[in-house]
């Protein structure tokens, strides 16, 4: 009868585990709110999406299928697109950013607008005092011949001067880019293989320059966590062979500050500079940035509010708990970001009151302290 009654035992406990747990995380995000930031209150930023006609003053018309349609982002290119028959564009516009301004075949728009994450315009229409007359043609050229190839991206040729270009080369196997060259314009980055060059008044040739190469490796851009922001390979020509310098870049989310990068093999130009150089090492690597949450001194939380103090040791507990366990998965982050969204009033109140001060200590904060450290051998392990 008592193995029996063990064994119901035992049963019942495994049936309770999943619910109890899920209890216990709720109400641990409840009282770790004091020794965490702010979570990040959305997704990362997502694309400003805008489209519409463009159209010229003189003569006052829509301009003609094919016609280049540049976004700048804080004047820097993010996106393009050419006209339909209908002389429509569409652009996606990642950021964060300010301020987005356009150029129609190299001549700026009237319009600009403020950069908005997710927003979704289809109204966007765009002017401008008139065309180009001049326009001139791009060559993409190879050296020495079939070593790799070199592709004008824009594909809108022929452009008026002026006009970025985006570029980009990609070697054969066995070579390895080197840089661009051309008799007039200028190139963005000549080093980079994916770059832009600025139209001269003229027809232009650019030649992507190769040499022989040895072994390449693969670089994965990772991000940690990943609702903190995103890494990102700038050059963009994966793979490298050893030895090559990679243009890297971190950018956060809302709410999350920039912590630095991390890698098992290669050096970083700098670990603590969100825009930075890798040098790759013999092997296939990772490289991660890692994000934090900005800490905030507004506002009063719960666990702050119920021991009169955000130093208590009890805190400690919670801490270790919140870092080795909570903020491991999503549903723990998702359950802290839930508290930050509800707790603010909350705390606020029990602050002005020493009775509900300690009655949210003794029957809520003190308990689940006690059971975190109780079980504290087996989430330790």
């Amino acid at each position: 009868m008592i193995q029996q009654i063990s064994g119901n035992d035992s049963r019942r406990w495994r049936a309770f585990w999943p619910a109890g747990a899920l209890g216990l995380l709720l109400a641990l995000a409840l009282v770790t709110a004091t020794v965490l930031p702010v979570y990040a209150q959305g997704p990362p930023s997502t694309p400003y999406g805008l489209s519409g006609t463009v159209s010229t003053v003189t003569p006052p018309a829509l301009v003609p299928a094919g016609t280049l349609v540049q976004a700048f982002l804080d004047g820097v290119l993010n996106d393009q697109d050419t006209t339909d028959a209908q002389g429509r564009y569409s652009v996606e516009v990642v950021g964060p950013g300010t301020t987005v301004t356009f150029k129609v075949a190299g001549v700026l728009a009237h319009e600009s607008t403020p950069w908005q994450s997710g927003l979704i315009d289809n109204s966007f229409d765009l002017t401008i005092d008139a065309l180009p007359t001049t326009t001139y043609g791009l060559t993409m050229a190879v050296s020495p011949a079939g070593t790799g190839n070199a592709t004008d991206m824009t594909n809108a040729a022929p452009y008026a001067a002026g006009v970025q270009v985006s570029i980009k080369a990609v070697p054969a196997t066995g070579y390895r880019f080197v840089n661009w060259t051309a008799p007039a314009g200028g190139f963005t980055n000549a080093s980079s293989a994916a770059t832009s060059f600025t139209m001269p008044n003229q027809d232009v040739t650019v030649t992507a320059n190769f040499e022989l190469g040895g072994p390449e490796y693969t670089l994965i851009m990772a991000a940690s966590p990943i609702m903190g922001g995103t890494a990102h390979d700038v050059t963009g020509t994966s793979p490298y062979e050893q030895g090559e310098v990679v243009s890297i870049q971190a950018v956060t989310a809302s709410d999350y500050q920039f912590a630095g990068w991390a890698a098992p093999a290669g050096t970083f130009a700098s670990t603590t500079s969100p825009a930075t150089t890798f040098t790759m090492p013999g092997q296939d690597v990772i490289v991660t940035a890692t994000f934090q949450l900005i800490p905030t001194t507004s506002g009063c939380f719960i666990a702050t509010a119920a021991y009169g103090s955000p130093a208590a040791a009890q805190i400690d507990v919670l801490r270790e708990f919140r870092d080795g366990v909570l903020l491991e998965s999503a549903a723990g982050s998702g359950l802290i970001d839930l508290y930050y969204r509800l707790s603010p009033p909350i705390a606020d109140f029990i602050s002005g009151n020493s009775f509900l001060r300690t009655l949210v200590r003794e029957l809520l904060v003190d308990p689940v302290v006690w059971a975190v450290g109780a079980a504290g051998h087996i989430w330790r392990n």
